[in-house]
C-alpha cells in the first residue's frame, strides 16, 4: 500500500479542470472595472460558457508591474498554481521604465523559467494601446514619434520578435485594438479610460473576444495531448 501511493501517477487527469493564468499588469488586474467585467472574468466566462470548457481563470495581475516585477514573482504569480496555460501581457509601464532590450531580457527570462518548470503552454499578449492625448507621458514622448508609436515600435515588437524566436503563440491585442481606432477613431474613448491607459469595462469584452478562442485553442490542444 505505501508503494502504490510512492508511485502513484501526479499527472493531470481528464477530470481536473485546467488552469489558465493570466500574468500581467493592471489592465490584467483590472481593479478599476466592475465585478464580471475585467478581462479575466470575461475569458472564463467565454471558455466555461461557451465552450464549455472545465477551466479555471487565476487573475495574476498587479498594477504598475513591468516584466522585471512579474519575473520576481513568477513562483507565487505563475508556477505555484500548475498551470496547464499562461498568457503574459506586459509592456505599458515597461515603456516609461525599461529600456527596449530590458524589457526583452525579462521577457525572455519568464518564458525560459515557465518552459523548465511548468508544462504550460505560453500565450504571449502585447499591451492595448495607450491614448496619447490623454496619458501623463504623451508630451514626454513626442519627440520620439508619439507614446504609442514609441511602445509599439520599441515594446511590442520585442514581444513579436520573443514570439518568432520560441516559436510562441502572439495575441496582437495593440495591433487589433490600433485597427478598430483606425476605422473609428472614436472608440479610444469607448475601449480606453480617460487615463489613456486603462481598458473599460466594454474595452475589456472586446479585449476577450479577441483573445478567449486563442486561449480555447490552447486548452483544447493541452486535452487532447493528455487523452492520448
Amino acid at each position: 500500500m505505501v508503494l502504490l501511493l510512492l508511485c502513484a501517477p501526479t499527472a493531470r487527469t481528464a477530470e481536473r479542470a485546467s488552469i489558465v493564468v493570466m500574468f500581467g499588469d493592471s489592465t490584467t488586474l483590472c481593479s478599476r472595472n466592475k465585478p464580471g467585467a475585467k478581462l479575466t472574468d470575461y475569458i472564463q466566462a467565454y471558455l466555461t460558457q461557451t465552450q464549455h470548457l472545465q477551466t479555471t481563470v487565476v487573475n495574476s495581475g498587479k498594477g504598475g508591474d513591468t516584466a522585471k516585477g512579474g519575473y520576481a514573482r513568477l513562483q507565487e504569480a505563475v508556477l505555484a498554481h500548475d498551470p496547464d496555460v499562461v498568457t503574459i501581457s506586459f509592456g505599458l509601464n515597461d515603456t516609461g521604465k525599461l529600456t527596449p532590450d530590458e524589457y526583452r531580457e525579462w521577457m525572455e527570462k519568464i518564458v525560459q523559467v515557465i518552459q523548465q518548470k511548468s508544462r504550460a503552454k505560453i500565450l504571449l499578449v502585447t499591451s492595448t494601446p495607450f491614448n496619447n492625448a490623454r496619458h501623463a507621458w504623451g508630451k514626454q514622448f513626442s519627440t520620439k514619434g508619439g507614446l504609442d508609436e514609441y511602445m509599439d515600435a520599441n515594446i511590442c515588437m520585442q514581444a513579436r520578435k520573443l514570439a518568432r524566436k520560441y516559436g510562441l503563440p502572439i495575441c496582437d491585442l495593440h495591433g487589433y485594438f490600433r485597427g478598430k481606432f483606425k476605422k473609428d477613431p472614436a472608440l479610444i474613448d469607448t475601449l480606453l479610460m480617460p487615463d489613456g491607459v486603462h481598458v473599460t469595462d466594454e474595452g475589456n469584452r472586446v479585449a476577450a473576444e479577441y483573445l478567449a478562442p486563442m486561449i480555447a485553442t490552447l486548452i483544447s490542444g493541452s486535452n487532447a495531448r493528455e487523452k492520448q
